[in-house]
């Protein structure tokens, strides 16, 4: 896999709204950009849209 810098991939999780869109915007597939997220600690769409849910609700 490519080296990636930190702010390319925080950068596409801010931008595309899951992680399918954010993984074919750098190349790689959704669950490798998912993977490069917890390594950097930052939040995926996937995780971001779950936290958005789970605070709606209480």
């Amino acid at each position: 896999m490519e080296n990636f810098d930190r702010e390319r991939i925080a950068r596409a999780a801010r931008i595309y709204s899951s992680n399918r869109d954010a993984g074919l915007a750098l190349g790689i597939a959704p669950g490798s950009f998912g993977r490069l997220c917890r390594r950097y600690g930052i939040e995926t769409p996937q995780s971001r849209r779950r936290r958005k849910i789970t605070s709606a609700d209480v």
